[in-house]
């Protein structure tokens, strides 16, 4: 048996990423490591967004944590972060998995061949250190509406061994049941896993605590059932600015996060 915190993911960034964007106008400190003990998270998305890191002394500090992932959204162009994260695979056996963020808006922009990602699949599964699973992130809004665009996609889909479903905005919660019934016919034989946003980036605000209540009860729920196998928290870099949705997971996760399931 494991336990409901194990299936949790923190979405880190470099701490203080999002200070003075999205309309959020405080300035945070925490790091992706304080997040993950914060949240009571135990694995890592951890995701640069342009910012120039220092992988291994991010992996230091993940070493306590279960799974550990990292974000190398050109490597079907350039292979160098695949490369990397192989070569720091070596070093840390909690380094399990490659994710890409916002994997269509990449796509759109760049025009990149599928046979690309089937390559890259190939190098993460067969790579003399271990397999390393390939993540996608999808959002709602990326899908169930144009049926052509849902069926040309499915060949990049499948290059890929799990895929992470976003709402970038809050009003979208309303089509969550809908969106979700076509997110599993659209991965159907792959795994899952769901996105929590505490801060309403595609609205420009704080989320609620009505709505980060929701989405722990729902997700969580699928969790048990065995529909999904993670919840994804986005992210360390607002959850020292006492924002409600926070506070919200913080107190379910306390509750309910030594849960067996």
């Amino acid at each position: 048996m494991s336990k409901m915190r194990d299936h949790f993911w923190v979405w880190g960034h470099p701490e203080g990423k999002y200070n003075h964007l999205y309309g959020n106008e405080d300035e945070s400190r925490m790091t992706p490591m304080e997040g993950a003990l914060y949240m009571g998270a135990r694995n890592m998305f951890m995701v640069p967004v342009g910012v120039p890191v220092n992988w291994r002394q991010y992996n230091k500090s993940f070493v306590t944590l279960q799974n550990v992932g990292w974000c190398i959204d050109d490597a079907a162009v350039d292979p160098k972060s695949l490369e990397k994260l192989i070569e720091e695979a070596k070093s840390f056996p909690n380094i399990t998995c490659a994710v890409f963020d916002d994997f269509q808006i990449y796509l759109e922009r760049n025009k990149v061949p599928v046979e690309k990602y089937r390559a890259v699949h190939e190098r993460l599964h067969n790579n003399g250190v271990r397999t390393l699973d390939m993540w996608m992130v999808l959002y709602t809004h990326e899908f169930g509406v144009d049926a052509a665009h849902d069926e040309w996609f499915k060949d990049y889909i499948d290059c890929f061994d799990g895929v992470i479903m976003w709402t970038w905005k809050a009003s979208d919660l309303r089509d969550f049941e809908e969106k979700y019934a076509i997110f599993k016919k659209q991965t159907e034989g792959k795994r899952r896993m769901l996105g929590l946003e505490r801060y309403n980036f595609g609205e420009n605000g704080k989320a609620s605590a009505e709505d980060a209540a929701w989405q722990l009860e729902r997700y969580s729920d699928l969790l048990r059932r065995g529909e999904i196998e993670g919840i994804v928290l986005h992210t360390n870099t607002m959850a020292d600015l006492d924002h409600p949705a926070y506070d919200v997971e913080t107190a379910w996760m306390k509750e309910h996060g030594d849960e067996e399931i």
